[in-house]
């Protein structure tokens, strides 16, 4: 019974097979090289694919999910505060104060966030293992540095002008407070003065209920202002990332047009030192015809004479 070998057809459907696992990845074709290299101790023992992304990619990631719910947040308290300005009555709701004072929190809170993810992706970037590795993580740390501002000022702008707006509020309700306690007929009808301690003592209730409202304005301002004294401190801790990605990045462009001088340099180098190269080579081919020249006439005269 005749039979077929296989061999060869297995070899090659093999040889497809390990090809198309390392096709998106770099091509090591050699049986010879090391799983662990040499620098151990360095920290550069383990093999690295050149296609794995940076480690700081995944707080990129976190700091774009992070501004998304920043600007969700950002909506939602602006229109707490317009629901809460707005209001025509004067009964105060406890529940729309703590929701303003819980997204006030929240925000600070993913700023902060946003800026300790911002400064591992600065760190990851000094780290980098190539200069251009670390020049993208300048770009990305500037770029998303500027977003963080943008939005701090944002937010710190919505709370100045919360502010601003309730205090103008009290100022404007106090108004209505200085109403005088006797009159005229009060002196003249005990029935109207009877009358009017009445409405002494509903004015009194009604002050008693408005120096609560107003304690509870002071701490509401007072909860404004140490967000606004916080975001005082991210804005600053951002800007100065801004300004010293703009210091590195200058310090990049000046060491690239030194690179370009000093490569341009070594350019006119290689041609002086290729000409002189061929004029030497004339010089000897020069030389060399001079010495068969001579040669020649002096085995000319030697065999003529």
């Amino acid at each position: 019974m005749a039979t077929r070998s296989l061999t060869e057809a297995f070899i090659l459907m093999r040889n497809n097979a390990l090809q198309s696992k390392h096709i998106f990845g770099e091509q090591v074709q050699e049986d010879t090289v090391a799983l662990v290299g040499q620098d151990v101790e360095r920290g550069f023992g383990i093999y690295k694919d050149a296609s794995e992304p940076p480690r700081w990619v995944d707080a990129l990631e976190e700091i774009n999910y992070q501004i998304t719910k920043i600007k969700e947040k950002l909506k939602d308290l602006s229109a707490l505060h317009d629901r809460h300005l707005n209001r025509p009555t004067f009964d105060e709701s406890s529940l729309e104060e703590d929701e303003i004072e819980q997204a006030t929190h929240e925000l600070t809170q993913l700023f902060s966030h946003c800026q300790q993810l911002l400064s591992v992706i600065q760190q990851g970037g000094r780290h980098g293992s190539n200069l251009k590795e670390a020049s993208l993580a300048q770009n990305v740390v500037r770029s998303v540095a500027g977003s963080l501002q943008s939005l701090t000022t944002t937010f710190r702008s919505s709370q100045t002008t919360y502010c601003k707006r309730l205090q103008s509020r009290e100022e404007h309700s106090n108004k209505f407070f200085d109403v005088p306690f006797y009159s005229e007929e009060t002196r003249l009808s005990p029935d109207a003065f009877k009358r009017d301690q009445e409405y002494l003592m509903e004015d009194q209730l009604f002050l008693e209920d408005n120096t609560e409202m107003v304690q509870m304005r002071e701490r509401e301002i007072n909860t404004i202002l140490r967000s606004i004294t916080e975001l005082n401190s991210i804005f600053k801790d951002i800007a100065s990332m801004v300004a010293e990605q703009g210091t590195v990045l200058d310090r990049i462009d000046y060491n690239l047009d030194n690179v370009q001088t000093r490569v341009q340099q070594g350019l006119q180098q290689l041609q002086k030192a290729d000409t002189f190269q061929k004029k030497n080579h004339k010089m000897m081919c020069i030389l060399v015809m001079a010495a068969s020249t001579i040669i020649l006439i002096v085995l000319l005269f030697v065999l003529k004479f």
